[in-house]
């Protein structure tokens, strides 16, 4: 299964129109997750064009998407939340928002920082942002096998 990630879309506060490559990365896969930040729901209609979508609310949203998501997908526990407050503890607050939900796999956006990495026997994923400057934007493919270790693809756009 192939996931594309993104986060801190940001639109039309700092960007106006997705890169291109975020559609051609989208039209090849089987689901889109959105954590947070979006701003425009307008996004996710367009990005429903290509996948299903599951997105999370960031703090710059101010429409009702929900906080937290927790999928099973492949056999694998994924939770999805934007994250808050400093970026420096983000994921231990994560962690422990998670808690009860025997994750496998957190994706978080919030820093902008692109992230995989296995910390206390769960997988962390941002993809960083799409709305960063050009040069640093960026998002992440996620295919996941059951039985396998996840794979991520960072995407720089």
């Amino acid at each position: 299964m192939k996931i594309a990630v993104l986060s801190d879309t940001h639109i039309p506060a700092r960007l106006q129109v997705l890169p291109g490559l975020v559609y051609e990365t989208c039209a090849d896969v089987d689901l889109i997750i959105h954590a947070g930040d979006i701003e425009d729901r307008d996004v996710i209609n367009d990005l429903q064009r290509f996948a299903p979508v599951k997105a999370v609310r960031g703090n710059m949203d101010f429409v009702s998407y929900p906080e937290i998501q927790n999928l099973k997908l492949k056999d694998f526990n994924i939770c999805v939340a934007h994250g808050a407050g400093p970026y420096h503890n983000v994921r231990r607050r994560l962690r422990k928002t998670f808690q009860n939900s025997k994750a496998d796999i957190i994706i978080h956006g919030h820093t902008h920082i692109f992230h995989w990495k296995r910390e206390h026997d769960i997988w962390f994923l941002c993809p960083g942002a799409v709305s960063n400057p050009p040069g640093s934007r960026s998002m992440a493919v996620l295919s996941l096998e059951k039985g396998k270790t996840p794979h991520v693809e960072k995407i720089s756009l």
